[in-house]
């Protein structure tokens, strides 16, 4: 979590229409919140969650807690309200609005071909995007922008994998040369699906599917791979695996749309 989170509060008194949560996640674990009642709550244009959870109170509810989701094809136009004087029963915590990611992550998840300690792994942290409007929205249709990550030099001393988030999205172009005039370079894609794991067992439940088998490209050859909803799956992130120190240029870009 990012702390600290940014204050509603100072939102409604400097007369803003909206209160906008945008943090980078660190754990699984990660809960915000606001102080503030709305109008209507969406996802943000640049969130890497596809689907977030929203609690608020409701004194007739169960534990005067009722919930809702929000996702890039569902927003909530409606009251929702935050009760910093009522308590959510039976944790007796104050009945704030609660945001938090629906969709896992995990930040010690390891591909089940990694060899410690050659191996090295790198996370592009998750964006959780939320916007709490407090006045009323109308009608709303949350998008999320496409996204593009370039990586080009490596540290390698057994393979490197980067792990990049990807949650609900149909769409990613991967492009990948390698410029080393000499060495080949082996390079690889999965899809991840995280589970709820120990991830100290011998047999962690995440879900991977292989994409592009590790491969040798050779010096300056260059892989183009598409990888759709519709053919491949949904993934909650992409793994690539490289195991030369490059040059070697990759870039990938994620999108909601289908394209072609």
């Amino acid at each position: 979590m990012a702390f600290p989170q940014p204050n509603s509060e100072l939102y409604t008194t400097g007369g803003a229409d909206f209160f906008r949560l945008k943090t980078p996640l660190s754990s699984p674990g990660d809960m915000y919140e606001s102080l503030v009642s709305g109008l209507g709550m969406a996802l943000g244009p640049e969130s890497d969650i596809a689907n977030v959870n929203v609690a608020y109170f409701d004194a007739q509810a169960p534990n005067f807690m009722q919930f809702t989701q929000v996702s890039p094809s569902r927003s909530f136009v409606g009251r929702l309200d935050a009760n910093n004087s009522g308590r959510y029963a039976p944790a007796q915590r104050p009945g704030r609005v609660l945001i938090w990611p629906s969709d896992l992550y995990d930040p010690n998840y390891r591909p089940r071909a990694f060899v410690a300690p050659t191996d090295q792994i790198t996370f592009i942290s998750p964006v959780l995007d939320v916007i709490q409007y407090f006045s009323d929205p109308g009608t709303l249709t949350p998008s999320r922008v496409d996204k593009e990550y370039q990586f080009q030099n490596y540290i390698v001393s057994g393979t490197l994998y980067i792990v990049v988030p990807y949650y609900g999205r149909k769409y990613c172009y991967v492009n990948f040369t390698n410029r080393n005039t000499v060495s080949p370079n082996t390079f690889g894609i999965t899809g991840v699906n995280y589970a709820i794991t120990d991830d100290s067992s011998v047999n962690p439940y995440h879900q991977e599917t292989v994409i592009r088998a590790p491969a040798a490209v050779g010096a300056g050859a260059t892989v183009t791979v598409r990888i759709t909803a519709g053919l491949t799956g949904m993934f909650d992130a992409l793994v690539f695996s490289v195991n030369n120190n490059g040059p070697a240029p990759l870039r990938i870009v994620v999108s909601d749309e289908s394209q072609g």
